[in-house]
């Protein structure tokens, strides 16, 4: 992965259930950027369910998730809201 400058604030990390993601905004290269992190990748990095503790995983992980941002963004995801997903976790 190409370094992107990408760091996540974790003070944004907020579960929604509804859409079963973690959202969270990071900036890349001094820009913000919005990112959520579906359930599923989420219960890969953990090994179980996250769907009570979902924000806790996800603090958990946030190196974890800090690169699987960054590959999203690298396989062209050049959205508002940028979807992180299992594929993203390899």
């Amino acid at each position: 992965m190409a370094d992107t400058g990408l760091t996540i604030d974790t003070t944004t990390l907020m579960d929604n259930p509804t859409e079963y993601q973690v959202e969270f905004t990071g900036t890349v290269d001094g820009e913000p950027q919005q990112f959520a992190v579906k359930y599923s990748a989420l219960e890969a990095l953990a090994g179980q369910q996250v769907n009570e503790d979902a924000l806790a995983v996800a603090e958990a992980h946030t190196d974890r998730l800090t690169d699987a941002a960054g590959k999203a963004l690298d396989r062209g995801q050049a959205a508002e809201l940028v979807t992180i997903g299992e594929i993203d976790l390899l």
